[in-house]
């Protein structure tokens, strides 16, 4: 049985930005999230009137991705120490969430911080990020290459931060599956 996919909130913003929420509900991985990524994404989103806001809720409203909490509470305070008992910067709330859940599950965090994937790497915890998922997508057969990599660009116009190295990287990437 495949790892469930457990994502972060900018994972999930930058895909329905470029339109791949459909492709992102076949992937055959259960797909969770936190409340507090919920919130994040949802909740405030519609705050700030961010399109992407509805079509996120609708992907929880019909449990395409589904929203789920760590059970070991201590665990995820400890996730919270190790970020700051190393000198980096705190976790927010929302990444502790997905990495004490991926843990707990032995499931694949999907985040894009830097220090979650620092963090991650300290506690032995599977984490991918965007670049992942967009390869998981085209492995699905449902969107061509060029395609895809036209949307990378559109998720970077619409402000996913991806320098050009990252953004070559992700393409070899994508060519090489």
């Amino acid at each position: 049985m495949p790892k469930p996919l457990i994502f972060d909130a900018t994972p999930l913003i930058y895909l329905t930005k470029a339109s791949l929420t459909t492709t992102l509900e076949i992937l055959p991985e259960e797909k969770l999230a936190t409340s507090a990524v919920f919130n994040e994404v949802v909740q405030e989103g519609k705050k700030k009137k961010a399109p992407e806001a509805m079509l996120l809720q609708n992907l929880f409203r019909c449990q395409a991705i589904k929203v789920q909490d760590p059970s070991n509470k201590e665990y995820l305070e400890y996730v919270k120490e190790i970020a700051a008992g190393n000198e980096m910067q705190p976790l927010h709330e929302a990444e502790a969430e997905v990495l004490s859940l991926a843990k707990e599950l032995k499931g694949v965090a999907v985040a894009d911080d830097q220090i979650a994937r620092l963090v991650a790497r300290l506690l032995g915890i599977e984490l991918h990020g965007t670049a992942y998922i967009l390869g998981k997508i085209y492995l699905t057969g449902k969107v061509e290459m060029e395609t895809l990599i036209e949307k990378i660009k559109q998720m970077r116009e619409s402000g996913w931060y991806l320098s050009a190295e990252d953004y070559l990287r992700i393409v070899e990437y994508l060519k090489s599956i």
